[in-house]
């Protein structure tokens, strides 16, 4: 697809399903259609919306919605220094940092305009007071859903600025790595709550929507010559008994909880959940309305728990005295070691690795990874931390791509669609989030390689991580080998 030259900018070399892709654009295009293209992770989405500006668009104003800062700065790093072929006067871009009167400046005269949604939408309120973009083009268009929705399906800006778009006739064209999650609807004037495919919100938010499948270009085209094949594990961990009886008494308490709930919802509404699987009440009965304030407490108790399997205990040991009605005693949390069984078993596998490897590891709190680094420098292993307290990420990353000795970067939940380290061995995940399409994302940084995923011996965390990897082979079986 690229391939980057020592003092040149980079070659871009077309694929068929990409110019399968593009031809299909093109002729929507002509008809009007708005389109979608899921195109797995790693198969050049930057590189498809590139070539469509260049080629298919060369005249008309075309506004490029990047939902985060590093995408932006990613994609404004690409078109300018490495691919080339746009005029700087044709391609601007604005951030948050941009003044006011240059945005005004870009918004007016620049035929192609780069930001970010919620930057963007600023300007727009301020700025905008008629049409005057052809085309819109929305990076990881799935992420405008909302997880959990009402009237709202929307996430904020996109409610307001999808139906603008819409009425002023702009093309939206939307990127997309994955379009195969469900989200929560509640219809409040039903009374019902449903589990809807994002996939049927698009649609119903996007009129004369057309969708260009990952199966349709499996079928039809040369991608799978293209796709890397991630290999993911589950490895078990033991648990300190002390932790494990804290995990067993807050998981029954959970389970205690969500039916009481439930059992509430259905006596004052019966028909709420109707289309509800009995299989899958546990996605809602944390959204559900209890007159005895259950819910607070139902939501606190699975805070606690991801703490528990997520956070070290010095960190999470305080949140514990609040649990002494649940079985949880003093003396079982003051016998908590100091460090969790997990830390020993990131770096026994790191340690495991050959000379010169590279390592990621993906964890949810800043204690943890904190204390992971600070293991790996003890051990005389080059270190890289990026969360969302470190400004400079691009330049972290780049330090432990360049790094030439066996390096480890640990990661928090940033960046998990926006940085790709195709340079990394391994992947070790600490902990796991209960969204398919996340996790996904996340285990796709790597471009291929091996994937390890720690979850604590017979725990609620070894079913979540089960559930997870049979989701994740069933909806993306042409990249994931699950062992």
């Amino acid at each position: 697809m690229v391939n980057h030259h020592s003092t040149e900018r980079s070659v871009i070399q077309q694929r068929q399903y990409q110019e399968k892709i593009l031809s299909i654009l093109k002729e929507n295009w002509l008809r009007g259609y708005h389109t979608i293209a899921e195109v797995d992770t790693g198969l050049g989405k930057r590189v498809l919306t590139y070539l469509l500006i260049k080629d298919l668009l060369p005249k008309q104003r075309v506004l490029l919605l990047l939902h985060s800062t590093l995408s932006f700065s990613e994609t404004i790093h690409y078109f300018k220094e490495e691919y080339g072929g746009f005029r700087e006067s044709d391609f601007q871009a604005f951030s948050s940092r941009t003044p006011s009167f240059l945005r005004k400046k870009i918004l007016e005269n620049a035929r192609i305009v780069a930001s970010t949604p919620q930057t963007f939408s600023n300007a727009f309120k301020k700025f905008i007071t008629k049409p005057i973009f052809d085309v819109v083009i929305i990076n990881e268009i799935d992420k405008i859903v909302r997880r959990h929705g009402d009237s709202r399906l929307l996430i904020y800006p996109y409610n307001t600025l999808i139906p603008y778009f819409v009425q002023s006739k702009a093309w939206i064209v939307g990127m997309t790595g994955t379009i195969r999650d469900d989200h929560i609807f509640f219809d409040f004037r039903k009374e019902t709550i449903e589990i809807q495919q994002e996939i049927v919100t698009l649609n119903n938010s996007i009129p004369g929507l057309h969708i260009i499948r990952m199966d349709s270009l499996l079928a039809q085209t040369d991608i799978q010559d293209y796709i890397q094949n991630t290999f993911i594990q589950r490895l078990q961990i033991d648990v300190s008994p002390e932790l494990k009886t804290i995990l067993d008494l807050i998981d029954q308490a959970i389970k205690n909880l969500r039916q009481k709930i439930i059992d509430e919802t259905l006596e004052e509404k019966p028909t709420l959940l109707e289309a509800i699987p009995s299989s899958q009440l546990a996605l809602v009965s944390g959204m559900l309305e209890s007159e005895s304030g259950d819910n607070q407490k139902y939501h606190g108790l699975l805070l606690i728990r991801k703490y528990c399997t997520a956070m070290q205990p010095k960190k999470f040991r305080r949140f514990l005295y609040r649990l002494k009605k649940f079985g949880v005693t003093k003396e079982l949390i003051k016998a908590l070691p100091e460090k969790t069984t997990k830390i020993k078993a990131v770096h026994d596998l790191i340690k495991k690795q050959p000379p010169n490897s590279k390592t990621v590891v993906l964890c949810s709190f800043l204690d943890t990874a904190s204390c992971l680094q600070e293991e790996t420098e003890k051990r005389g292993i080059a270190s890289f931390l990026i969360t969302g307290q470190v400004r400079n990420k691009i330049e972290v990353l780049n330090k432990f791509k360049r790094e030439e000795a066996k390096a480890v970067l640990v990661m928090t939940a940033v960046g998990e669609r926006d940085i790709d380290i195709p340079q990394a061995n391994l992947m070790i995940v600490y902990d796991v989030v209960n969204t398919v399409k996340t996790m996904y994302q996340r285990f796709k940084r790597t471009r291929g390689g091996l994937v390890i995923c720690l979850c604590y011996r017979e725990t609620f965390e070894e079913r979540k991580v089960n559930r997870l990897l049979q989701e994740i082979s069933k909806r993306y079986p042409w990249s994931s080998m699950i062992a």
